[in-house]
């Protein structure tokens, strides 16, 4: 079968071929130790015109000294097919800065009409998902960034148009000029937007109220959320906000005017960032939802972390129970913005994907982002697709390397000093007194550059699209440049060559390989991706224990810098679509101390982000991003694998469609758009 896929207007035909699946399963008993199921798959594809793909998969255990037995996958493959050609639009963007956005593929689906009956009542959509996050009140307890894309939270701005910054909360806004550079940001805020929930508010005609929304509630925040003004916030954007607006406060100069500064270096220079309006402040990136001051003054700080969140979406948190449950409600009355199609919509944590797939296939579950792998299997059911364009860019971030020592904002000393404790392969000490193993004589940084460019040229990406992607993704390079923009060089793109590979390990004092560990997030869907990679790594003598467990657990030796343990995450500006012309990635440097961050301090791009950022000029900064593209893809601190699209599979029994706004952050959003059958 064929479905196609349009960069919104050129279609490109992607063939889905039926796979046929014998499963052999036999028991091994490991001495000393618990008895192992290997299980041999051997999969037989008829491609017309081509060869057939033989795909075997063998289950061992890799013993990690001083780790616990974990599982590895190895996976060997034989495969020659044809490759599809992807068609590119470039987005020209009209505001303050101009943008050029990268399309992503938007897969394209008509529904069929084979789909299991659907169950339950016609306006409740139950949608399946691996991971019910904290649902608590306030934002710098770590609130998810869920609320927003799901309708519940609301932001200043949004995109209508990709690239194109639109107004939400904020009617309008306006840069504040010194000298010709800006230096803030003002903001005009709706004056008819009002809060959930039963409280101090007069609006018992619709339902209770929080009160009306203004420009105090915004700047609170930002500002309980901005980890450089308060240090105990563990919102996802505390790094965030540090980085554009630094330690100084949001401002709100009366009910419908908000005031933002932008951040300052050490000599009191501003930093201006470019995507401020397209990204931390706007719904369809990372940003925040809009709480409550007139709540938090009320009921205290502990109450709002230990009560749901209250928002001024179009819906409103009727039940939230992490790790299980969540109850979204169309609210009681006329939204400012638009009304919920949907009466309720309800999330159920579902954390395996066959249990996903399967609930689907019943008519129990409506929805659920479903894996690439598996999204033939759901069109031939009848499912049908929805996406908002965008691919995260799954890349390896080598944790550890932290090579600044000192803030590019305030100047302060940077601890670095334990992720050096140990001599690790991967990790490349800056220090010009740490020797490495070279046998021709290195430093210490040179050696892990050399293990990290074998690493990054022992993956073979091609291969990696077609049998975990379907071909639907493509190969990556770098985080946060995207080889489908008109201004990537093809230079940095790292070949697959296991030998060159072999021989840079044997240049850096290891031909015989050595063993590592790859955290690969749960959930996060990533776990197959790093056991593919496991396997590519283990034909270069590097035995690699991928790690899986709760992203909750890694996440703080990642926010403290004291992590050495290389994972498979996009990070935050791992996106197809993110203008080449943008400063990038700040959670790769010290800008973000505080908050989340890659594991990585690179100097060289903490400079050229402050570069990037103060500059007007969009050729120069193209021409500066270029440099550090030269500067990563040599030194590979992380490195790209594949990007991803994310599509969220449907039964169109229940719901006719699924409109979604573009993205730069979330792969799916906006469910009170769902327009259910029969409506």
């Amino acid at each position: 079968m064929a479905f196609a896929i349009a960069c919104q207007a050129e279609p490109e035909i992607v063939t889905v071929e039926k796979v046929v699946t014998q499963e052999v399963i036999k028991e091994v008993e490991v001495p000393g130790e618990t008895v192992v199921v290997e299980k041999e798959v051997v999969k037989e594809v008829q491609v017309p015109g081509e060869t057939m793909v033989v795909e075997k998969e063998v289950v061992k255990t890799v013993e990690v000294p001083g780790e616990t037995v974990v599982v590895e996958k190895e996976v060997v493959k034989e495969v020659e097919v044809e490759k599809v050609v992807e068609v590119e639009k470039v987005v020209e963007v009209e505001k303050t800065v101009e943008l050029v956005v990268t399309p992503t593929p938007v897969i394209v689906v008509e529904a069929a009409v084979n789909a299991p009956e659907a169950m339950g009542e016609a306006g409740v959509i139950n949608i399946a998902i691996t991971d019910v996050a904290p649902g608590v009140g306030l934002g710098s307890a770590q609130l998810t960034d869920a609320m927003h894309y799901w309708g519940v939270g609301e932001v200043t701005m949004k995109f209508v148009d990709p690239g194109v910054v639109a107004p939400m909360l904020a009617e309008s806004w306006e840069l504040d000029m010194d000298m010709g550079s800006p230096v803030g940001a003002t903001l005009k805020i709706r004056d008819d937007v009002i809060f959930h929930g039963e409280g101090l508010g007069d609006r018992s005609d619709m339902g209770g109220s929080w009160g009306p929304m203004t420009a105090a509630d915004i700047a609170f925040t930002i500002n309980d959320g901005n980890g450089a003004i308060n240090t105990a916030s563990i919102h996802w954007q505390a790094g965030d906000f540090a980085t554009v607006f630094g330690n100084i406060p949001a401002e709100a100069i009366d009910d419908t005017t908000l005031k933002v500064t932008f951040a300052k270096d050490a000599e009191g220079n501003t930093l201006y960032d470019p995507r401020w309006d397209a990204n931390i402040m706007n719904d369809a990136a990372q940003a925040y939802s809009v709480q409550s001051l007139n709540r938090y003054n009320t009921v205290g700080e502990t109450e709002m972390k230990d009560t749901a969140f209250i928002g001024t979406g179009p819906l409103h948190v009727e039940e939230w129970i992490q790790d299980d449950t969540a109850v979204l409600a169309a609210v009681p009355y006329d939204h400012w913005d638009v009304n919920s199609k949907v009466d309720k919509i309800v999330f159920k944590e579902v954390g395996e994907q066959n249990a996903q797939i399967a609930l689907m296939e019943t008519g129990t579950i409506d929805a659920a982002p479903i894996l690439l792998k598996s999204v033939p299997r759901m069109l031939e059911g009848g499912f049908a697709i929805a996406d908002n364009g965008l691919a995260g860019q799954a890349s390896i971030s080598f944790s550890g390397n932290l090579w600044e020592t000192e803030h590019v904002l305030f100047g302060t000393p940077l601890d670095t000093a334990a992720v050096y404790m140990r001599d690790l392969p991967w990790i490349s000490n800056p220090s010009p007194n740490d020797s490495g193993a070279c046998p021709a004589g290195c430093s210490d940084f040179e050696e892990g550059v050399l293990v990290r460019n074998a690493l990054a040229r022992a993956i073979n990406r091609e291969e990696i699209n077609e049998f975990l992607l379907n071909g639907i993704g493509h190969p990556i390079y770098l985080n946060a440049f995207s080889p489908n923009n008109p201004n990537w060089q093809d230079k940095w793109n790292y070949p697959y060559d296991p030998d060159m590979a072999r021989d840079l390990l044997a240049q850096a004092g290891y031909p015989n390989g050595f063993e590592m560990p790859l955290y690969a997030p749960n959930p996060g869907g990533y776990q197959e991706l790093a056991d593919a990679i496991a396997g590519y790594w283990e034909e270069i003598g590097v035995r690699t224990a991928v790690q899986k467990y709760a992203y909750s657990v890694y996440r703080p030796t990642i926010v403290a810098r004291a992590t050495t343990m290389p994972w498979v995450t996009e990070c935050d500006d791992g996106k197809s679509s993110w203008p080449w012309e943008w400063p990038k990635s700040a959670d790769h440097t010290s800008l973000t101390r505080g908050g989340f961050g890659c594991g990585l301090e690179i100097k060289v791009s903490a400079d050229t982000w402050v570069a990037v950022a103060a500059e007007q000029d969009v050729a120069k900064k193209i021409e500066l991003n270029n440099a550090l593209a030269d500067y990563l893809f040599e030194t590979a601190p992380s490195f790209g694998v594949v990007g991803v699209p994310a599509p969220i599979t449907y039964n169109p029994n229940k719901i006719a469609s699924w409109p979604m706004d573009p993205a730069l952050f979330s792969k799916w959003n906006n469910p009170e758009s769902i327009v259910p059958v029969g409506r």
